[in-house]
């Protein structure tokens, strides 16, 4: 069952449950007010005329189930609309039309022997409908009239008639009501749908929908376009890091095949060459194993890295640069301010290492690295050459290296891991060059 058609029945449902309970309200209100106008005037009939004519009939003959004479009544009993009869320990004096006997039950003589004030009830007599009340009108004696309720019935029937029909109609436009809505408002899911049927079919992602609204049905539409625009970045960033890869990784291993076939030749590799050789193969498989873990770290970041964690970047950074002292044999000056920060340990220190790592790769000794923590801003600064302006909006970006880097080592994945790093704490990166010559390279995070 579409969504459309669940739409509609739900709307013709909902509608159906309001309709029947209106229906059955109004139903019920009409029923009680006609019979308690009918009650009423049983109550009210030939109330304070006391046994008068009963005892009018006391002088006819056939007692029990004589017929009394009509003239002799008051002539409040004795009307078309009604029938009337007293009740006595005797039997029954009728006033009226005689052809109609009034049933007589345990709760009528519980009236006649004073047991209860008055009974109301229906009763069915030939087929006939009737509202009856039986009262004392005296000791020993009960007055029962009742009421032909057959106008009433009919009217109550046509009532409920119409209230079907009614119903049945206003079910009937709702559901068609429904049905209109439901493809109105439903309309931009099917184009939706049929932009995602396209995209699965074609892996082609450029089945952008018009948002022609401000409803949600046009956020959906928004959002939609929104991620077919970041798949078609991903799927064109993806193309160009394979391809970037590729041809960062082809000269590593074009020149160990080279050199292993030097190696693996007949006759071998003069001994004199032998140092410089395998000196170029394990310069060669360093570069290659340091491209593949950093093309592994940059697949892997903001998708399965540690939770953060509360820690201070001043103690990550100066942990960092004490080591890469260490090991480089480089001077470096610490300047940093107590910064805290929640953030993945591994990664944060990937970057910061990075830093210091491409600040010892050009500053090629000429001074002192200078790391500087100041205002959730984290700057490193070398004494080489600088960055060219042309360069400096491109050295994040993934395997990009400059003329003046192609010849040093280095993947170019350095700072576009910084990068990555940087943008899922909601930073930025930034590249320049210093004042006094070389370059500074940083990072600035938002507010804690």
């Amino acid at each position: 069952m579409t969504l459309r058609t669940r739409l509609a029945l739900f709307v013709a449902v909902a509608v159906a449950i309001a309709i029947a309970g209106v229906s059955y309200f109004s139903y019920t209100v009409a029923r009680a007010q006609v019979l308690g106008e009918v009650d009423e005037a049983l109550r009210t009939r030939g109330v304070g005329l006391g046994l008068g004519p009963y005892l009018d009939l006391q002088g006819e003959p056939g007692r029990g189930q004589g017929q009394g004479s009509a003239g002799t009544a008051d002539g409040e009993l004795v009307r078309d609309d009604a029938v009337v009869q007293f009740l006595t320990p005797d039997g029954i004096l009728q006033l009226g039309r005689a052809e109609v006997i009034l049933p007589v039950e345990d709760s009528d003589l519980a009236v006649l022997a004073g047991a209860v004030p008055s009974v109301m009830r229906d009763v069915t007599i030939d087929d006939t409908h009737y509202r009856m009340i039986t009262r004392p009108v005296g000791p020993g004696v009960a007055i029962q009239v009742a009421r032909d309720l057959s106008e009433a019935d009919t009217v109550l029937a046509g009532m409920r008639l119409r209230l079907l029909l009614f119903g049945a109609a206003g079910v009937a436009l709702s559901a068609a009501a429904g049905w209109w809505i439901a493809r109105r408002s439903l309309r931009p899911v099917a184009v939706l749908t049929l932009a995602a049927e396209h995209v699965a079919e074609t892996h082609q992602l450029d089945a952008a929908i018009p948002v022609e609204r401000n409803d949600e049905m046009g956020r959906l539409a928004g959002a939609f376009n929104d991620m077919l625009g970041a798949l078609e970045e991903s799927r064109a960033s993806q193309r160009r890091l394979v391809a970037d890869a590729s041809h960062e990784l082809r000269t590593p291993l074009t020149s160990l095949r080279t050199n292993i076939e030097l190696l693996s030749r007949k006759g071998g590799v003069p001994e004199a060459e032998r140092p410089a050789l395998l000196a170029d193969l394990t310069t060669e498989l360093g570069e290659l194993t340091h491209i593949v873990e950093e093309l592994v770290d940059l697949s892997t970041l903001g998708r399965e890295q540690e939770a953060p964690v509360p820690l201070d970047l001043a103690d990550v950074v100066g942990r960092i640069a004490d080591r890469a002292s260490r090991r480089g044999d480089l001077e470096i000056v610490q300047r940093l301010e107590t910064t805290p920060l929640d953030a993945p340990p591994t990664a944060i220190a990937r970057a910061v290492s990075n830093l210091i790592d491409n600040a010892a790769k050009w500053g090629g000794g000429k001074g002192p690295i200078e790391v500087t923590l100041e205002g959730r801003t984290l700057t490193v600064r070398d004494h080489g050459p600088g960055i060219d302006p042309d360069d400096a909006a491109r050295v994040f970006d993934r395997f990009y290296r400059s003329p003046n880097a192609r010849s040093m080592p280095g993947s170019g994945l350095g700072l576009s891991i910084v990068s990555a790093v940087v943008a899922d704490l909601g930073g930025t990166v930034f590249a320049g060059g210093a004042d006094g010559g070389g370059a500074a390279v940083g990072f600035s995070l938002p507010s804690a």
